[in-house]
């Protein structure tokens, strides 16, 4: 890319202006409309304010456009440009309703100012008897008539009524449009009714029209080739809040791609489809693989990062070609058992079992190791293996030990970058590494133990954790019974004879099958107690049952000592 950008003049326009004097085309690269309930909300208080006369003006922003014959390709703006012609389309079939409906109840003169609102707003969007529409939207469908097709969809909501449309609304995008009609139809509706009368009422939709068509205005800087366009548009949201990074970094990969850039928004749409088009997601997947193949950043610094080395088409390749590489990798990792393809991906089921387990732990750190082990060829009977001394670097260090984070997701990032690299070339280097960088020593983690409490909870991260920690010291495999088949919940042994700052002990919890830990839980019977644990599959449940008539304080600590014991050789 150039150096030195040619920088045009801004164009200043009002609202109706801008979009009777000019034809604007949202490009199939761009983001799809993403605005929310707050962002159309805080659009229309803006307005309001105008309105009711709080302000004289409001500058709406900027928008960035590369011109082509007589049509301006949006490249920066085409969230505000579809709000405000949804506004817009909205005023109109208001006024039409009421033009139609309420004839009777209001003068000629505000018959006629309902029709010139309809005749203005007819003039900004156009699109009718085969005219070209104000604004087009992204074409994403394979026909007009494919209601996922953003475009069609956009073209026959500023046309129709919105109760037409709900049915068809089955993608995000459409969804926001929808929404985005809906809500602002709500919010003028509840405006103009304040009033009584339906002449007054025909003068305040008239003076939200004008006031957003004649006071709201917005600057075009119109570029004069896509290079440019995309510089700009990099320079003003690279520390804006708007945008996710995943929208910049998107934009720059556009902007190095040159004649590539058809497949390169091809491969950008097949990975953003396999996230849902989340934002956040793809954001948080880019980081992940950015740490696993360079270094770790926090997501502010994540596009200026990543811009620094990506500079030439074959940059924009070869990264894209990752991203369609590792993303159903990454998929997985966030959810392994939901849906089917993701339970099925691996065929080890011990590999599928970790990633599970590590999901449930709300473990997530250690996602760039993984990317890393799969650009690297690693067969998944060597994923097994790393992924037990994962599993036991973070029991030991967060679990048992309790400590932060933040050395966790720094120390596996400079592990991934390593095996991306070919520094560590051996499931053996790689985890003789954690074991010097990360592992918590057996000292350290038996002395903890002894006194480890964990809080119980029948959902969640802290169910999962403790269920984790007690099937996995009891040496039994209940891989399936507890955590797919969700056979049994957590129960303390004593909650009377315990002082209770030390319930919630590790040596008085343990795993009761559901059936028994219900008919447990109702009653208060020592013996019947003793009973129920006796009838329990779990060999540990049967000793406790032997003591559980004894049970105090002391036998509490006794146990956990026990199982202290147990600590460093399960993990």
């Amino acid at each position: 890319m150039s150096g030195i950008i040619n920088i045009p003049v801004p164009s200043h326009f009002r609202m109706g202006n801008l979009f009777t004097d000019n034809n604007f085309e949202v490009p199939v690269y761009q983001r799809y409309y993403a605005w929310k309930h707050n962002e159309v909300e805080d659009f229309w208080n803006d307005l309001l304010d105008l309105v009711q006369g709080n302000r004289n003006g409001h500058f709406f922003g900027q928008l960035v456009t590369v011109k082509h014959d007589d049509v301006q390709e949006v490249i920066d703006g085409q969230q505000r440009l579809t709000t405000s012609s949804i506004l817009l389309a909205v005023l109109r079939d208001i006024a039409a309703d009421w033009n139609k409906n309420q004839r009777d109840v209001m003068s000629d003169n505000s018959s006629d100012m309902l029709r010139d609102i309809m005749r203005g707003v007819g003039q900004c969007l156009r699109g009718n008897d085969g005219e070209r529409a104000s604004l087009l939207l992204q074409k994403t469908g394979q026909s007009p008539d494919d209601d996922s097709d953003v475009r069609s969809f956009f073209n026959r909501l500023m046309r129709q009524t919105e109760s037409n449309m709900v049915e068809t609304a089955q993608t995000e995008p459409t969804k926001n449009l929808l929404n985005a009609y809906q809500t602002l139809k709500k919010l003028v509706l509840k405006e103009v009714k304040k009033s009584k009368l339906m002449t007054e009422r025909v003068d305040e939709l008239n003076r939200v029209y004008e006031c957003f068509t004649r006071d709201f205005y917005v600057v075009i800087i119109s570029a004069l080739s896509n290079e440019d366009a995309f510089i700009i548009f990099e320079t003003l949201n690279s520390r804006g809040k708007d945008l996710k990074a995943s929208d910049i970094i998107k934009n720059h990969l556009m902007s190095i791609s040159g004649n590539q850039i058809s497949e390169a928004n091809e491969k950008w749409q097949m990975m953003s489809s396999r996230l849902k088009d989340n934002s956040d997601r793809i954001t948080r997947f880019i980081r992940t693989y950015w740490a696993a193949r360079k270094r770790l950043v926090v997501e502010s610094n994540l596009y200026r990062n990543l811009s620094q080395d990506l500079k030439a088409t074959n940059d924009a390749e070869n990264f894209l070609d990752d991203l369609d590489n590792l993303v159903n990798l990454y998929d997985v990792l966030e959810s392994p058992t939901s849906p089917k393809a993701n339970r099925e991906y691996f065929k080890n089921d011990v590999l599928s079992e970790q990633l599970d387990i590590l999901n449930r732990l709300n473990v997530k750190l250690y996602y760039p190791i993984a990317l890393a082990l799969k650009m690297s060829g690693y067969a998944e009977s060597d994923m097994v293996k790393v992924m037990n001394k994962v599993l036991s670097v973070f029991v030991r260090h967060r679990v048992i030990m309790n400590e932060g984070t933040n050395s966790l997701e720094t120390g596996f990032s400079m592990i991934a970058e390593q095996i991306y690299s070919g520094q560590l070339n051996t499931v053996g280097a790689i985890n003789q590494k954690m074991d010097e960088k990360l592992l918590k020593s057996n000292v350290q983690v038996e002395g903890n133990f002894k006194t480890l409490q964990r809080e119980g909870s029948s959902r969640g991260q802290k169910k999962w954790t403790l269920m984790y920690l007690l099937s996995g010291l009891y040496e039994e495999e209940l891989y399936q019974s507890v955590f797919i088949d969700d056979d049994y919940q957590l129960i303390h042994l004593d909650e009377e004879n315990i002082q209770t700052d030390q319930l919630d002990a590790i040596g008085n919890w343990t795993l009761l099958e559901k059936s028994l830990a219900n008919k447990f839980d109702q009653t208060t019977s020592l013996n019947d107690r003793t009973e129920l644990l006796g009838k329990s599959k779990l060999i540990e449940n049967r000793k406790l049952a032997t003591q559980l008539p004894t049970w105090s304080m002391e036998m509490v600590n006794e146990r956990q000592n026990h199982l202290a014991k147990l600590v460093t050789t399960v993990w």
